[in-house]
């Protein structure tokens, strides 16, 4: 099988890599959207976790990763729910880890595990321990396959960031020890501007909070009323939208409405009179850099570098206040 990605280029593939591609569990991904809700306010938010697995997975393929690492990559958010970290909030899972906490049994009940033993893989050893995966999971704020894709990704969709700028910091990577290292400060620079834009400007724009807000609220009530179950939760996108709006709850419907309806908002203060306010997970990079013969984080040689972490982490610290209407 070949696979091509915009960020990565063309790859042939193993037969077990094209067999789990094509599996349903994957497949499903393609309906499951990695912004949530967003894309039902604005419909050019709509990057899948399909194409972020695929992307982990090539990622991974390009700096060298084993094909047992590439299969644990492409099935890294086998068992994100619907609508993705959605769920998080309506659960009030401020760890924003649920499909992780269900990832073990939704595997064991899938048709993964046969598959990967028909070519010689133990689906045990590969997808229960990511981080034993030096390229696909790294612990904040190193960067990781993980978290170099779906920024590239998304400031490439979203914030129209040059391919060739995207393309250059690949070619700055290089691999240390089994962990990603740049070899310029400056590309170390630009990869946090980057994840500030996808980390504050973009998970914290406020069609995204309000999408994000209603569709929580409306997931709790269905939980509540059992009109929705736990298990729904890893229907598709589609399917599970058609479920809450066949739902016999005003509150539902009015909430599920508001995502058709111009957005007016604006950004307050704790102190006013607000109607929304949102936490996300804090999030931040600071990049192991290669200068001479050593490998330092970027914030211990670059006050540039140590003034935008302290500001992004500032920004996630704070949260958002939004007034509406």
């Amino acid at each position: 099988m070949i696979v091509e990605d915009i960020l990565y280029g063309s790859f042939e593939v193993e037969d077990v890599l094209a067999a789990l591609i094509l599996s349903e569990e994957i497949q499903r991904l393609k309906d499951v959207h990695m912004a949530g809700p967003a894309f039902l306010i604005n419909p050019v938010w709509n990057e899948t976790r399909y194409e972020h697995s695929i992307g982990v997975m090539l990622l991974i393929r390009k700096l060298g990763g084993t094909v047992a690492e590439q299969i644990a990559g492409l099935l890294h958010d086998v068992s994100h729910t619907a609508f993705s970290h959605v769920i998080d909030l309506a659960l009030s899972n401020k760890t924003d880890d649920y499909h992780e906490q269900i990832k073990a049994a939704l595997i064991e009940q899938s048709t993964i595990p046969t598959l990967l033993n028909q070519y010689g893989f133990d689906h045990r050893q590969i997808l229960f321990d990511d981080e034993q995966w030096g390229l696909l999971e790294q612990q904040a704020p190193l960067l990781c396959c993980d978290r170099i894709d779906y920024t590239l990704r998304e400031v490439y969709r979203y914030f129209s960031v040059p391919l060739k700028e995207i393309q250059e910091f690949l070619g700055s990577i290089i691999i240390v020890e089994n962990q990603i290292v740049l070899n310029t400060v400056d590309q170390a620079l630009w990869f946090i501007d980057q994840y500030q834009k996808v980390v504050i400007d973009f998970f914290y724009d406020p069609r995204n909070i309000c999408s994000y807000e209603w569709l929580a609220k409306a997931i709790q009530l269905g939980l509540e009323s059992q009109e929705i179950t736990r298990d729904d939760l890893l229907m598709t996108d589609s399917a599970f939208l058609k479920k809450l709006k066949s739902s016999n709850s005003l509150q539902i419907q009015q909430l599920l409405d508001k995502m058709n309806h111009p957005l007016k908002f604006s950004v307050c203060s704790s102190e006013d009179n607000y109607d929304i306010y949102q936490k996300k997970k804090i999030r931040f990079v600071d990049p192991l850099v290669k200068i001479a013969d050593q490998v330092v984080s970027t914030s211990s040689i670059s006050q540039v570098a140590q003034t935008k972490i302290e500001k992004m982490l500032e920004d996630s610290e704070k949260g958002i206040f939004l007034k509406l209407g």
